[in-house]
Formats: structure tokens, sequence, C-alpha cells
């Protein structure tokens, strides 16, 4: 049908395509015989007529006037009739009355037929949405619609055609006045392409207010057709249904007005006549057409039944006739007739039908498909053959006996339904008759099974089984048993198909063993077996690799000599007497490494001395295996004889298992007995000893006398360590005879080069060996423990296990500093350096690195002499003048000089300082006082330096420039200020003086006093009165001004550029000119502007004397702003001639502003040349034009009025307001609306809203009144929040007062410190050194932190790998909601189906497409001929409402617009409060901190009066407060400090991860060397009080001495003593402050201790929030299966399709908001961790990696989110689709 539909014939498509058809149509009408060879020789078409006549019963309208009841109605003038208004009555009774029935079947013919009468149809008064339907009994073409109206055209209204009887409409062509108003969306160009559907308005204007005609042309002519039987052409002709919508009706505009009855009686539709061209359609298969049954003939009807030929049939044409179906129905096209062509069956069938497929296969020649095909044939054309049946070749296709059956077995045969092949085709090797066998049979008739195959069965669709032996298994695929099935398997392949490896074997394969072996590591694996697929072996713990034969990372396996215990860290047992010399006891020797790179000879830190009689304690408690074991010591001999007593014990401290190895072992087989050659450095204890795992066991080295008779008390040996060697015999893969121990010995793999530590490469063979060895013994490989700081990677060797060291680290996880060095770190260690003069030996501290000092030495490296002497090693006294306490080391020059002294000695005053200081003179150095001292506030200094008389002794000051006197206290010549308070500054007189007199400026003001060159001024810059020009460059000259233009009242002229005063207007330096424009200077009190006219005047200059301006031709006055007589116009513009008519005005002369002239009587124009509104005719000769216009015009005043009125008050609102302004309004509104509530009362409709409107009235006006109140309420507490303000600044000044008056008692206190440090206390100093040691700790515990975060690092990380695994099975559950969402998109296309459904419920019509009612996605819904829809059914319910409420709303905007503004004034007012608030609080606590400080520095000073008022106090009450204050100490004890540290080593162990944790911890660790650098400078400043305080205690001891000896020394004691009353002061607080500082260490420490828990606590928050993270990430998972199942209520109806996709991006949105709280509270715990931790600053980088990996959650979130807007988007593809598809 869509072909047929595409192919329509048209007798008239385009013009020249018309007369070429109606030519050969012509031919055919006059002659029969041409019109029937016509039809045989190419495509024949009926004739055209008006499809109308004879279908008055199928002509309908939706709306006819006096169809129930006589109607009347009016004309809109007399204009025709002097009678207006008239009756309509369309009953039946009244048919044959055309003056009063109107019904629709007169626009059939326009007059009655019969008579010269018109009729016409006509509408219901008023009612402008009104249809004309005509409804065909078959499907026509359409060329042409034709309607001429009786009244006005319609304002708006479109054409619509069906071409499925009504169940679909598309719309031809829209019609408007006003395309914009009435139809928006539709395009009002001209039509571009053939269906474009656009808005015509030429057929829609007012006039003709009669027989205007609308016309519609199908083709329309602006477009070429090309190809008149295209597809779309047709499609656009084919109707089987014709519908005219009237949509709006032309008006006059007093309906708008006024809607009373005698109104809307003049507006309805009435047409005269209506044609609806076209003609029959038959596809080009008939000449003519035939009524349809039942249906009578008239004249000129033309009928829709084709009389076809070309071999088709149907109402159309638009089938082929039975057994004429080879080709496809195709209509005539031109010379083409496409007639039906007959089926080829070769005799064997009577029946076919056409196959589409069948024609495309056959490249469109045949088509036809036999139907019931007869002997035995079937096929297209009845060609082949039926099953079981095959074609003869040697007979006809045609003959009856062309089939033969089958000679087949059936139960061999693939299907019992065909047996053989049909047909001979060498091509594909078919022969006709053979039977098709099933696949794993044979033979001619099937019945036998194939080779290869055995158990022949008829039940088996395959005949015969298959041998199924594995191809890679078998022996050259020689297959199966014929009879067993048996496979021939190859060698280390087994199992009856041969597909399974021998046990230690995998990997079947095509080799021609088959299988591979395991070849397991038998110390790495657990057994020989593997899997069988990828042969990894069973491996034990921390064991990798397919073999199991390597460690896993950070993991190693050991070397043969790997279990090593040192004889450093053993117990050694010395049995000798109480006489022995303290060097002969047991003692560790520790040595240095090589400095030139050797390998070191020995373990560990050095070795263990032992002499004769002694026994060394070895604790065995970390073997992971039992068995035998050899022992190997390695030892360093100290003599040239051998040790020929020597001892192996064991001890066993448990009980032998009786089920261990072990449990033969015999108490004599416990005791070995070796010696130990001199010329060896180790040797192999023979027999070995059998020793059990996780057993502590004692191995015991007793070492008895050396040369085995004698005892020699110097005898000693070096013991290094002991090794624990496994024994080979006892290794269960390595027994005897075997062949793995064949190789073994066959390489040497146990000798005792690998024993050695000078051992260099290793084959590889024994290596291998070594690691099995090494698996074994310890059940896997074990942790490499590299330490963080001291190795350079967490990895170690993975054979021996030794890890990379930094510099100057050792031991095998680079553990410990190497003898010599110090300072264990990740940067390495340091080497001691201790000096080969001051130190014991090269040995240092491994903390502090602190060398062992000879006497008199002093340093870390003991390179230094003691404090306050130099010249090492040969040290001497420091010489400083007793004004310092160090000087350098070498070259003794004195550092840091007291008391304002310099020099090499301290011997000479600084700069600025006047004395001499030197031992014996002891004038101390004080500040030049010239006048005053630096830093006197009451007096200035003028001098940089001075310097002492030295026969005088009196102060001679070195002034600087300006000052004079001896102690510069006057200013110099030509300078002036105060040099007692201030300073001296040079007289600026601009060098407008003479410097060689005395006397130029004021010595105090420094005012010039003898100004010269015509200056003046305090600094002679300016010129004197009456004169100009630039003082500065000594150029002064007389002013020059005019008399007549000159303000004098305004002084002289300028004193710089001699301008002088001008009156206004006038320029000039001399002021003696006008301005350009201006006129009469001679006034003499400024010039007149000229004001000429500058659209009359010629330039706007004037006559400068007497002001006239240069006139344009029409233009005069003095200013040429007025225009000549006779004309008109604005003179600022132009003026123009009047050109008044001279008879139809009063005058020649216009209005001035606008040119009108002034008419007579009913005479109008702007030049009094037309009739006036209101009056007909030509001018002169004007009449009224009546009582229509009266009536029109006194409207529109009215209109007017109120218009103005409105816009009135508008204006008042910015005065009064809303309330005021539409008082009058309201009351008016009021009275209308209880006019209107009667009226829907009456019709009961509306009483209760027009109830609610009014209520909300009177609503707003409350709240306007509430509004204004708040709004003061705001405005009073936005003031008293202002005065708050107000206070709060004055109380903030006063605390800035306190907080300087702070400052200043501050910086007393900070000079008062400072002394102190200059005091004399042993006690002091003493506690400061235990500072000093504290400080030294928490440095050390501070650098000890950075392992445990790295701990902690290590557990973050841990978290990220949980974050990654889950965020895997948050993607796996994403792919399953992909799915998910796959089929909600199947439910959705179902959905969609069940649209034109609930599109008919909604907007009024079933369909998808958008073209009148709209529906889902169309932007619209409802509209014109859709009143059966729910939507415009309530539009037209709410109408009414609607304009009722439209004005009301507005006030209520108003209103509520005012509201919010208030609302956020009130909520502004509060934010203000509140800042205010919170600042005055603010305020307030710093007021208080403030008074806090100032009370405990009252307190302090108070204190020290009380201890400065104490006059009691002796050297002796000195003494013993600096022994209290000696005594003190910290509180915590050394054991606590040890348990502290042991906790943190164990925290610290179990961190990973140390370098990142270290780079994050950074701060924290400078901040600890920042306090070890505090440490330190209070060290030297305690050294430093100790000089002085021995100083001190030397002074007290000689003046108790002079009391002692000499009463005349008494007076003098007695000052010593009140001055040393003077220092205790300084010295209390400095005591104070040590005991501070010792307090603040010991809170350090505290501090530390309390950060180590915290840590810990942290952690393990951490893990938890890591917990929480995955929870959420599932309640992500949960919330999208929610919404999946939300969605499925979209097969409810429409709208809850909508709601529920609203939801599902709800849904989605929250997702996304539970992320973002995801991410802020992630953002959140890094917050807080960063602030309970300082020491972990950094962690914040951590949670943004946390952060990330839920950004990548929210990703996937918007993924889901788009998919769903991608079927969103599908949806509306889809109904887009829907829309535009044409069938």
């Amino acid at each position: 049908m869509a072909l047929r539909a595409a192919l329509f014939i048209l007798p008239v498509l385009i013009a020249g395509g018309d007369a070429v058809y109606n030519r050969d149509r012509d031919r055919q009408r006059a002659d029969p015989r041409l019109l029937d060879r016509a039809c045989e020789l190419s495509s024949c078409y009926p004739a055209t007529g008006n499809l109308l006549i004879g279908r008055e019963a199928r002509l309908f309208a939706s709306s006819t006037c006096g169809s129930y009841e006589r109607q009347r109605y009016c004309i809109v003038s007399h204009l025709e009739d002097r009678k207006k208004c008239f009756w309509c009555d369309s009953t039946n009774n009244t048919i044959n009355s055309p003056f009063l029935n109107h019904r629709i079947q007169n626009i059939i013919y326009k007059y009655t037929p019969g008579t010269l009468r018109k009729s016409w149809w006509q509408s219901e008064n008023g009612k402008e949405n009104v249809t004309i339907q005509l409804d065909m009994e078959a499907e026509f073409h359409l060329t042409h619609l034709i309607i001429q109206f009786k009244t006005f055209r319609p304002k708006a209204m479109l054409v619509e055609r069906s071409f499925d009887f009504g169940k679909t409409w598309r719309v031809y062509q829209y019609f408007a006045h006003n395309c914009d108003e009435a139809f928006p969306f539709v395009p009002k160009h001209t039509q571009r392409t053939l269906t474009e559907v656009v808005c015509e308005s030429r057929y829609s204007g007012v006039a003709p207010s009669s027989e205007g005609e609308v016309i519609f042309r199908v083709l329309p002519p602006n477009i070429n057709v090309t190809n008149p039987y295209s597809e779309e052409v047709q499609n656009l002709l084919r109707m089987t249904n014709l519908r005219i919508n009237f949509t709006k009706l032309h008006t006059l505009g007093d309906d708008l007005l006024d809607n009373r009855a005698e109104i809307q009686e003049k507006y309805y539709y009435a047409i005269y006549e209506m044609t609806v061209r076209g003609s029959c359609s038959c596809y080009g298969h008939a000449s003519r057409c035939l009524p349809m049954p039942g249906v009578d003939s008239k004249n000129n009807m033309v009928h829709g039944r084709c009389e076809c030929t070309h071999n088709t049939r149907g109402l159309n044409c638009e089938y082929c006739e039975d057994f004429y179906n080879d080709l496809p129905w195709q209509p005539a096209v031109g010379k083409t007739s496409n007639a039906c062509k007959r089926c080829t069956c070769n005799n064997h069938a009577t029946v076919c039908h056409f196959d589409a497929a069948v024609y495309n296969k056959t490249g469109k020649i045949s088509g036809g498909v036999c139907d019931n095909c007869q002997h035995n044939t079937m096929g297209v054309n009845c060609e082949r053959c039926k099953p079981t049946f095959f074609r003869d070749p040697s007979l006809d296709i045609q003959s009856p006996d062309i089939c033969k059956p089958c000679d087949c077995d059936p139960d061999g045969t693939t299907d019992k339904e065909v047996l053989c092949e049909d047909e001979t085709d060498l091509a594909n090797n078919k022969t006709a008759g053979r039977c098709l066998c099933k696949s794993n049979v044979d033979g001619a008739r099937c019945d036998r099974c194939k080779d290869g195959y055995w158990k022949f069965d008829t039940q088996n669709p395959e005949g015969c089984e298959s041998c199924t032996c594995d191809r890679l298994g078998t022996v050259n695929e020689r297959g199966c048993d014929p009879i067993s099935g048996n496979c021939f398997c190859k060698r280390h392949v087994t199992g009856r198909n041969c597909d399974q490896c021998l046990p230690e074997f995998y990997g079947l394969s095509e080799s021609d063993d088959g299988c591979l072996s395991c070849d397991c590591d038998l110390g790495g694996s657990l057994d020989r077996d593997c899997d069988v697929i990828t042969g990894q072996c069973k491996c034990r713990p921390n064991v990798t690799g397919r073999r199991c034969d390597q460690p896993i990372q950070n993991f190693f396996v050991g070397a043969l000599d790997s279990i090593i215990y040192e004889a450093e860290s053993s117990q050694c047992d010395s049995q000798i007497d109480d006489n022995a010399i303290q060097s002969q006891l047991c003692h560790v020797v520790i040595r240095e490494n090589y400095p030139d790179g050797r390998k070191e000879t020995w373990t560990g830190p050095g070795f263990m001395k032992i002499p004769e009689s002694s026994t060394l304690v070895f604790v065995i408690n970390n073997l992971k295996t039992s068995m035998n074991y050899n022992v190997l010591i390695r030892y360093e001999p100290q003599s040239q004889l051998n040790w020929e007593e020597a001892t192996i014990l064991v001890k066993r401290l448990l009980p032998i298992d009786t089920e261990s190895p072990c449990a033969n072992v015999r108490p004599e087989d416990d005791t070995i007995f070796t010696n130990l050659p001199a010329n060896r450095r180790s040797v192999l204890v023979r027999p070995s000893v059998c020793l059990e795992k996780n057993k502590e066991t004692e191995i015991r080295i007793y070492l008895g006398r050396q040369d085995g008779h004698s005892t020699n008390c110097r005898a000693s040996v070096l013991i290094d360590s002991i090794v624990l060697i496994p024994s080979v015999d006892d290794l269960p893969f390595l027994g005897n005879g075997s062949l793995m121990r064949d190789e073994f010995d066959r390489y040497n793999c146990g000798d005792s080069y690998y024993y050695d530590l000078n051992r260099d490469n290793i084959p590889e063979v024994c290596k291998k060996y070594h690691a099995s060895i090494g698996f074994y013994i310890r059940n896997g490989s074990e942790s490499c423990q590299c330490d963080p700081s001291g190795s350079k990677s967490h990895q170690c060797d993975p054979y021996t296990g030794h890890c990379q060291c930094v510099e100057n680290i050792v031991g095998a996880r680079c553990d410990r500093c190497a003898p010599g060095t110090y300072g264990f770190s990740k940067f390495g260690c340091k080497r001691c350096d201790c000096n080969s003069i001051g130190s014991l030996d090269n040995f240092c501290d491994a903390t502090s690195g602190q060398c062992k000092c000879r006497a008199n030495t002093y340093g870390r490296a003991c390179d230094l002499c003691q404090p306050g002497y130099f010249n090492f090693p040969n040290c001497q006294q420091c010489d400083c003048n007793g004004h310092a306490i160090e000087c350098d080391d070498k070259t003794g020059a004195c550092k840091e000089c007291r008391d304002s002294t310099e020099g090499h000695r301290c011997e000479r005053c600084v700069e600025g300082y006047y004395g001499d200081p030197r031992l014996g003179v002891d004038i101390p150095c004080r500040l030049c006082p010239c006048p005053g001292v630096k830093g006197d506030p009451n007096k200035s200094s003028h001098a940089d330096r001075c310097e002492l008389d030295p026969e005088t002794k009196d102060v001679v000051c070195d002034c600087n420039e300006g000052y004079a006197g001896l102690l510069c206290d006057v200013c110099a010549d030509n300078y002036y200020g105060d040099p007692i308070k201030n300073t001296c500054e040079k007289c600026d007189c601009n060098d407008n003086i003479d410097i060689t007199k005395p006397g130029n400026c004021d010595p105090y003001t420094g005012k010039c006093l003898q100004c010269l060159h015509n200056t003046d001024g305090d600094h002679c810059e300016v010129c004197e009165e009456g004169f100009y020009g630039n003082a500065l460059e000594k150029a002064c000259y007389k002013c020059n001004c005019s008399v007549l233009g000159t303000n004098f009242t305004m002084g002289n002229c300028d004193g710089i550029s001699g301008q002088c005063p001008c009156f206004n207007n006038v320029i000039g330096i001399n002021c003696d000119q006008c301005t350009e424009n201006h006129w009469r200077i001679a006034l003499g009190s400024g010039c007149d502007p000229c004001e000429c006219d500058p659209i009359g005047s010629l330039s706007p200059q004037c006559n400068p004397y007497i002001g006239k301006c240069d006139c344009k031709p029409g233009h005069g006055g003095r200013q040429c702003d007025q225009c000549q007589e006779n004309h008109w116009g604005d003179p600022n513009v132009e003026c123009y001639e009047c050109d008044c008519d001279l008879y139809g005005s009063v005058s020649q002369q216009c209005m001035q502003d606008n040119g009108s002239c002034i008419c007579k009587p009913g005479i109008g124009g702007y030049k009094c040349d037309m009739c006036a509104r209101g009056y007909l005719g030509e001018a002169p000769d004007c009449y009224a034009c009546g009582e229509c216009f009266d009536s029109w015009d006194r409207l529109i005043g009215e209109m007017r009025l109120q218009t103005e009125y409105a816009i009135g008050n508008a204006s008042k609102i910015k005065v009064v307001g809303s309330t005021g302004a539409y008082t009058r309004d309201f009351e008016e509104m009021t009275k209308k609306l209880s006019d209107v509530e009667n009226s829907l009362q009456s019709a009961k409709l509306g009483q209760s809203t027009v109830k609610e409107l009014v209520s909300n009235i009177s609503r707003l006006q409350d709240k306007l009144s509430e509004a204004e109140k708040k709004v003061k309420e705001s405005n009073d507490n936005l003031n008293a929040i202002t005065s708050d303000i107000n206070l709060g600044n004055v109380t903030l000044d006063g605390l800035r007062s306190s907080i300087d008056s702070l400052k200043t008692k501050t910086f007393e206190i900070g000079n008062n410190a400072t002394k102190l440090q200059e005091a004399n206390l042993e006690g002091a100093l003493n506690l400061t050194r235990e500072a000093k040691d504290r400080a030294v700790k928490a440095a050390d515990e501070a650098e000890s932190v950075q392992t445990i975060i790295a701990n902690t690092d290590r557990q973050i990380k841990n978290t990220d790998r949980l974050i990654e695994m889950q965020y895997a099975n948050f993607n796996n559950t994403q792919n399953e909601n992909d799915k998910k969402l796959d089929e909600l998109h199947q439910q959705l296309l179902e959905l969609e189906s069940q649209m034109p459904k609930i599109n008919e419920k909604m907007c009024g019509q079933d369909s998808d497409t958008c073209d009148i009612c709209g529906g889902a996605g169309c932007g619209k819904c409802g509209g014109i001929s859709c009143d059966q829809g729910a939507i415009t059914k309530a539009e037209q319910a709410l109408d009414f409402a609607n304009k009722t409420e439209h004005r009301i709303k507005d006030h209520e905007l108003t209103a509520e617009d005012l509201f919010r503004s208030v609302s956020q004034i009130k909520q502004d007012t509060v934010a203000v409060r509140s800042r205010a608030k919170d600042l005055f609080n603010k305020a307030s606590e710093f007021k208080s901190s403030a008074e806090r400080a100032t009370n405990e520095s009252q307190e302090l000073t108070s204190e020290l009066k009380d201890f400065l008022s104490k006059t009691n106090n002796t050297p002796e009450d000195v003494r013993q407060l600096a022994t209290e204050i000696l005594n003190l100490s910290i509180s915590i004890e050394p054991k606590e400090i040890t348990e502290l540290s042991q906790r943190i080593n164990s925290t610290v162990s179990q961190l990973t991860n140390i370098e990142n944790i270290i780079a994050e911890t950074k701060p924290d660790l400078d901040r600890a060397k920042a306090l070890k650098q505090n440490a330190t400078t209070v060290n030297k400043a305690a050294n430093l009080t100790l000089e002085m305080a021995n100083k001190v205690l030397n002074a007290l001891d000689e003046a108790q001495a002079a009391q002692d000896t000499a009463e005349n020394a008494i007076d003098k004691a007695n000052n010593d003593i009140e001055a040393a009353k003077s220092d205790l002061i300084p010295i209390a607080l400095e005591t104070e402050q040590a005991q501070k500082k010792a307090n603040e260490t010991m809170d350090e420490v505290d501090g530390l201790r309390s950060r180590l828990s915290d840590l810990q606590k942290n952690i393990l928050k951490i893990e938890s929030d890591a917990d929480q993270v995955k929870q959420e990430a599932n309640d992500v998972v949960n919330r999208a299966e929610g919404a999946e199942q939300k969605a499925r209520q979209l097969r409810q109806d429409f709208k809850q399709t909508n709601i529920s996709l609203a939801e599902r991006a709800s849904q989605t949105s929250n997702s996304r908001e539970r992320a973002q709280l995801l991410l802020n509270r992630a953002t959140k715990l890094a917050s807080d961790t960063q602030m309970q931790l300082k020491l972990l600053t950094n962690m914040e980088e951590l949670y943004n990696d946390h952060n990330e990996q839920l950004n990548d959650l929210e990703k996937e979130i918007s993924e889901l989110n788009t998919q769903m807007n991608y079927y969103v988007s599908e949806i509306t593809k889809r109904s887009d689709k829907y829309r535009s598809c044409t069938t």
C-alpha cells in the first residue's frame, strides 16, 4: 500500500502537466475506441469534477444556525439593505426556503437549483471554532479547493485531509490574518517545498466584506514539479476525508468590550459556494469510474469505483487479478502501463501470489509464487520436487512424472523427511537421488559408520559416536579402538580419551611426550604436584613463581650461612679469679670498617674478646625447622698458637618432643669437642647438633686452656659469631644417591667456600640449591625488614637478605650506624672524626656523636679548649679586659664584647660611645651626650661619634652639619629648629637670599626674612603681590590687567602665569576680550552670550559690540530664533512654509508647533485638504458619517480616558503606594465582582472562586500593613545596632591603648631578661644544662616519631587499596545497572506505543504526531478541533475565571514584590545584628585576655619589688637559693622514658612507607631541629652565665676575706654585698626562665607521647572511615537499583511517565548529592586530623586522594545520569521520527 500511495495518478499537477494531460483526456473522451486503445498502450485517467456533487449526505458542519430553533442574526451595516437583522431556521421544515434555511448542503451550488436565488450556509452566532467535513466513500485525488464567503472571510482557518478514512489527519495549509498570533509556530513565508506546511495571509483580510474567496491548490503554482508521478506528489493528492477548520472570526472589536448577544449576532461564518475539485483515483489503470453500489448517480458526479484494465482489480485498481502476480502491482506512469503479468508454474499450479523477497532475489524480474503445486512438485514456480522425491533429469519440467521417490535407509540419513538430493548440480557436487547420510555414517544407502567412529546406533542423530580422543594426547592421532573406544596415549598422558597428564606433569600439548614436568622446587613447594593447566606449584608461605623458586617482593630466602648469632649480643661467663686484670675480662671489641672499601672479615659491629676459661652463651629461639645443624664458629686469633680446648655444649631448656627428628638425641650427643686453629678464621664443628623449631635452646662455647696443658692468663681470642648451617644429609630432597644430591656434590655446593665472608660469585646451580634449602628450613621466605631510615629501599637482596644501606649505615637490615659514625637517619650516619689528640679513640656516641675526650678538652670531637680558653691543644685563657667570656679558638680574638666595647681584646668603645674600658683605667663606655644620647626621648643626639679628651676627660662631640656648640646644642647659621628635642633643618629660601649675610631666616621657625628679586613667602617661593612669574628662577614681572574685563575684587593677577581674574565670559591673560560667541564687554561686569539660534543663524558668533546674529533666510530676530510670517516649525531645527489649502483653511498661517493648518468645520488633514474624521466626501464638500462612527468614536474616547487614568495611577504608586493608588479601583472591582458573583451564581459557576479572590485581596492588604510595620521595626533595630557598633569601636580603641601599654611593659621585661643573661649564678647554669639534655632527648624522640608517621602512611595506603577493591565491585554493579537500563529502555519503547491512546484522552486526538492537537513531546496539547481532550475542556472551563483574575493577580504580584523586598531588608538587618554581636563578643574576649595579661604583669612586678625590698639577703642565701634550683629536675623517671621509647619503637615497627611520611612531616622535623638549636643557644647563654657566676663568687670570696683580715675594708665589702643584692633580681628571673624552659621541654615530651596516642587512634579512625566509604559506595549502588524499580512505574499512564522520569532524574541527583556529602565528610576528616595531629600537617594530601576516589564515584553516577538522558533523547528522537512519518 505504501508503494501505491506513493504513485497516485493525478490529472492536473503543474501548468505544463495539466495541458498535456487535458489534451490526452479530451481526445479519449471524444473517441471511446481511442480511449480503450490508449489504456492498452499506456496510462489512462478518468475525468475530474466537483467532488461535492452527489455527496450531500456526506457533507457535515459542526455548527449551523437555526438547526434546532429559529435564531436571529444581523449584518454588520445597512450597506446592502435597509433591514439589519434577519432570522435563520435550518430545520427540515424550511428546507425549500433558501432565505431561512442555511444548511451546509447549500454550499454545493451557489444558487438554489432551478432558480437564480442565492443560497448559503451559515454558522451559529459568535461561535469561532467551526468545522466543515466531507467524507468520501473511496479514495480520490484532490487538486484544489475554492470557497466563496457571504460574510467576512475567517480571520484564521486551516485545511486538513485524511487518506485513511479519518483515522489520522494532516494539515494542508493554514490561513490567518495574523499568522504570528493565530499559528505562532507555523512558517509564514512562501511555500518552498511540496510537503512544507505554511501559513497564508492574503485570503484572510477584512475586505471584501462579502463574496471574498479562499483558494487552495494542492500543488502550488510557484513550485516546478518535474516528475508528476513521484511518490511525494502522489502522497499529497490522496484524500478520503476533507476538513476545513474555522478558528477565528473577523470582528470590528466591539465584541471585546461587550459580550452581549446582540453584539455576537453580527459575527458568524457564511459560505455561498465551495468547490472541491478532484477525480477518481485509479492509478492510471482506468479511463472512467462507475457508481459505487447503493449510490445514486447524478449529473456531473465524480464516481469512486474504477473500471480497471491492465489485468488489475479493486475499487481503485489497486490489486492485480488472480494468477497475474508475477510482477508487483504498480500504477501506470505516462507511456508505461505497468500491467500485471501472468505467473509461471510449469503446468503444476493454477493459483499464485506476489512475493517481494522473491522479486528482489530474481533481480526484479519475477515475483510470482505458485500456490498448491501438484505432481509432487514445490517451489516458487513448482520447479522443484517435494522432500523424499528427486527430479528425473531425463524428463521435461512440465511432465507430470518429473519427480521420483528416493531409495535410502531412513535410519542412516540426516533427515527422514528429505532422504536424498532432489536434483543434479555438478557445480555444487549434487546428484539427483543420492542419499543424505548422517555426519558419521557412510555407504550408498547410509547404513554403516565412517572410519574413526564406533558404536553404530540408529537412535544417534549423527549415526555413530566419535572416538573422543584428545588430539594433543593421542599418538599420531591414531584414534580409538573400534570396539571399546579406548584411545592410544602419549608417554606422559593418561585417561581413556588421552586427555589427562600423569601426576607431576602439566600442560597437555602437541609435544612428543604430551605433557611437561612440573619441576617444582623441592624446598619452596609443599609437594611435587602442580596445576595441570598452568603448572603452578603449591608454594610455601611468602614464596612465588611457577616453580615456587622465588621469594615474594621484600622477602629473601637466605644464603647457606644466613642463620647468624653475633658474639657481641651473647652472654659471657668468665671464670677468672678476682686478681685478674680488667682487660682480661670478656668485653666487646668494636672494629671500624675499612676506609678503603675492602670487605670486612667479620659480621656485626665487632667481636667478643674471650680469655681462657670463659663461656659464651648463644640463645637459639628462631628456628623454623627441626633438624641437624652444623655449628660454624667465626673468630680471629690473637696469637700464633692453636686454641686446643674448645667445647660446644647444647643446653635444652625444654624436653625433646617425641615426634621431633631430635627424639633420638642422647645427652652425650649435646657435647662436642673441637679446637680453633690459629691459621684460620672459622671452623665447622662436626658432628652436627639437632635443634628443634620454636623452642629456646642455648649453645655454649667453652674455651679452656689455649695449649691444652697450662693456664695462660693473657691468652684471649676474638669470637665474631656462630652460624647454624643445615645438615645436607637431613634434607629430604638431597638424600644420598639421589640425582639432585649427585649434582649438588658435583658442583661442590656444600663447600666451605660458601661460608667465607669474602666469597665473590656463586654459581647459579648452587644458588638454586641454596635457595631450596633456605625455603625448606624457613618454611618459606623471610621478610627483608629493611630499616626505612637506613635503607635505600624496602627491597633487599633476594638471596642474602642484605638491604641496600645508605652511607655509613651497616647491618643486614641497615639498622645501625657503622662503628666510628653517629646520627642514624635517612641521610646516613656522620663520621665521628674524633680528634686524635683530644679523644681516647675514634668511636663516639651513636646518638649525639660525642667523642670520649681526654682531660682539659672540649667539644663533640674533643678538638676545642674549654670556654674562655683558646689555642688548642696548648690552651690559654682569653684576655678580653673583662668585657667578654669567649674568644676565637685559634686567634684569641674576643667574641661578643659587652659593655659597648669592641676590638681584639674589647679594649675600646664602639662608635657613638666614649670612655676607656681597659683594665686598670676602668672608665666605662657611655653614649655620646650631643646634647642627648641616642634613644633618649627628651633630648636628641646630633653627632655620630664623640671622644674623651685625654687631658680634661671631657666629652668632645663631632657635630653633624647644621649643628654647633660643644655639645651640638644650637643650630648653625642658615639653619633652624630645636636641637635639644628635635633637629636643625636648613633654611629653604629657594636661593632668593644672600647667604653671606646673617639673619636670613628665623632660627626657630625657618621663615625667610630677607627675600630678594621681588619674591615673597615663608620660603621666598612666590612672587610678591602685583608681580607674576617663577620665583624659583628669580623671574617675577609686574601685572598688566584690563580695567573693563578684570574683577579686581578677586585680587591681582596670578602669581605664576600672570593671568588676571576675569569677569564671566571674559578671556585673555589681561582680561581684554570676550569669549567666543559672547559680546558687550563695555558693561564692566562680564560679557553676555550671543545665544544665536543654531538652526536659524549662519554661525553662533554675533557682533561683539551690538550682539546681532547673522540669520538664515526665513529666520529673524537678534538671535535668529523666530520663524517668518506664514511659516512654522521649531526655529531651533528648521522653519517650513505653511502651505495651507486656500479653500479648506481659515487662514494661511498654520500652527507654529506642528505646522497643521486651522481648518474649517468638517474639513481636516494636515493642510486642510481632506474631510475630517467622522466626515465623508471630498474636500471642501464634506458631510457627516452618521450613527456608526459616533458610537465607535465614543467608545474609543472612553478607552483613551481609562488608559490615561491607569497611567496616572501607576505614577501615584511611587508616592502613595499600590494600596492608595488603587483604592478607587479596588472599590470598583469589589462592586463589579459582586455583579460577576451574582451572574455566576445564576449560572451555578465560579461562586467560590470570586469569594476566594476577595479574601485574597483583604489578606494582601493586611500583609502590606504588616510589612510596613516590620520595615519600621527593622529601621529601629538597625539604628540600635549602629549605636552598638559605634560603642564597640570606642571599646576597641581603649583596648588598643591597653595593648600599647602592655607592649611597653613587655619591652621593659625583655630588657630585664637581657640583664639576667649577664648574671652570675652556678645553679642557673647547671639547671640550664639539664634543660639542654632534656631538649636533646626531646629532639631524638621527635626524630623517632618519623617512623610512627611512616606507619600511619602505610595504614592509609592499605585504606587506598581497600577503596580500589571496592571500586572494582562498583564497576561490576554499574555494568549490571547498564543491563537493567537496557531493559528499562525496552519498557519505554512499549510505553511509547501506548502514547496515542493517552494523547486522545489528554489532547483530543488518537495520534502520535503533532499536526493539530499535539501530544507528548510536541510542546503543546489540545487546540483547534480538539474539544474531546481533557486539556481543551479544562482551558475552556477556566477561560472566564482567568480573565476575571488577571488584573487582581497583577496587584498581587506587586504586593508580593514589595513583601519580598521587606523580607530581604529584614534578613539583612538580622545578619548585620548577628555580625555586630559576634564582633562585640570577640572584643570582649580580647579585652578579658588583655586584662589577664595586665594582671599577670602586675603580679610579676609585685614579686620583683618584694624580692628587692628584702635587704637582709647575704651571699650565703644566694648560694642556698642556687642549690635549691640545682636540685630541681624533671618529674619523669629514666625508667618511664625507657618504656616510652620501647612503645614508640613497637609502634614504629608497624609503620610502612616511611619515605612519604618523612617528606610529609619535614615541617615537624624542622621544628624539632629548631628546638634543638634553641637548646644549643640556651647552652651557650648558660656557659656565659656560668663564667659570670664564677667571677661573682670569686669577688664575694675576696670581699669576705677582706672583711676578716681588716676592719677598714668593711665599708667596701658592704658595698659589694649591696651590689650582689641588686643582682638577685635578675638571678631570680634567670632561674625562673631556666625552670620554665625545663618545664617546656618536659611538656614537649608529654606532647609527643600524647600525639603518638592520638596518631594510633586516628589510624583506627582512618580505617573506620575507609569502611564507611565502602558502605557509602554500596549505598550508591542500592540507590541505583531503587531508581530502576521506580522507573518501572512508567507503565501506568502519560502523566505517571513524566513523573517517573523526573523521579529518576531526582534519584540520580540525590546520588550525586550523596557523593558530595561523602566528599565533604572526607574533607572534614582530613581537616580534623590536621588540627589534632600537628605532626601530620600534610595529611590532607592523602584525603585529597580519597576525594579523587569519591569524584570517580560521582563521575560514575554522572555517567548513569548521562545514560538516562540518552534514553530520554532516544525517546524524543523516536517521537520526532513518528511525527515525520508519512505512512
